[in-house]
């Protein structure tokens, strides 16, 4: 390299800045001309990238403070939105809740048609539930069941019309714990016949504890891990189904005569509890959270 070179590449970052004089720039100029490798140089220098302005230390704080404020705003929407929900399923779960009634508090009267029976009601019966079946003996069946609600009586909800139902044997079912059992109301005698409750929520109500008595077990166990944060967040879960099991049924170890309704509120009632318990304790936390820190 030649020392009109190394002059050169001297003055190249303030030629490139503009910040030398005509003499220096003419003297600079005419040495590009000849010289390949010093204007390969000059053509990096003003290819470099100018770093960007930085930021104002103060927009950054605003900016952290402005998304936490929406995620608990957020939060706080889902939450509110949640026990919402769960108090209005809780509200309609009670009032719809069926009422059944028993055979003379039901039917006003019967006649016998060619191939069934023709069923007039009282005006108290707002539901009607049949259900269809073959008998050890081959002949077929069909149970008839009548309810109410405090719904169906704050609504004035229209009353069952008279019906027909053909099947060679048909049972008034009362649903209830009357030990005369159900009434058949026609066919051949077939004896005595009694429905008893569905047990299936006992069964789901037990696992369900089971299984939040483990994992709340185990968060205890493992709370200085993540693994803990986990598990005890999991058994809001069951628990949450224990609590809709108990809202729906009014009561712990309740069996039921509508086993499919029972459990579809129950399911609704499950999933907006557990995203109440759920966002609750995120919130939580993060309150602990903020106070151990201000400490």
């Amino acid at each position: 390299m030649s020392k009109e070179c190394e002059i050169i590449r001297d003055l190249l970052p303030l030629y490139a800045e503009g910040m030398t004089s005509e003499a220096s720039n003419e003297f600079i100029e005419e040495h590009l001309k000849n010289c390949p490798e010093c204007t390969e140089l000059l053509k990096d220098m003003r290819e470099v990238p100018q770093p960007e302005p930085l930021k104002e230390e103060s927009e950054l704080p605003l900016k952290v403070l402005s998304k936490t404020y929406r995620r608990k705003n957020r939060s706080l929407a889902v939450l509110i939105a949640s026990i919402a929900a769960s108090v209005l399923i809780s509200l309609y779960a009670w009032f719809s809740a069926p009422r059944y009634l028993d055979y003379s508090s039901a039917v006003e009267s019967t006649q016998e048609i060619s191939d069934g029976l023709q069923i007039t009601f009282r005006d108290g019966v707002h539901h009607i539930g049949t259900s269809s079946y073959t008998d050890p003996d081959g002949m077929s069946c069909t149970d008839i069941e009548c309810w109410t609600s405090t719904l169906d009586q704050l609504w004035h909800a229209e009353t069952a019309e008279d019906t027909i139902i053909r099947s060679d044997r048909i049972w008034y079912r009362s649903n209830n714990n009357d030990m005369n059992g159900d009434v058949q109301l026609y066919g051949p005698d077939a004896g005595g016949s009694k429905t008893l409750r569905r047990l299936a929520l006992n069964f789901y109500f037990a696992v369900s504890g089971g299984l939040t008595i483990l994992l709340g077990g185990l968060g205890l166990l493992l709370r200085r891990g993540k693994a803990g944060l986990i598990l005890q967040k999991a058994a809001w879960i069951p628990l949450s189904w224990c609590l809709a099991s108990v809202i729906v049924e009014r009561g712990i170890g309740a069996a039921t005569w509508s086993l499919i309704r029972d459990v579809s509120l129950i399911v609704i009632l499950w999933i907006t509890l557990s995203i109440f318990f759920l966002c609750l304790d995120q919130r939580l936390r993060e309150k602990k959270s903020t106070l151990s820190s201000l400490r």
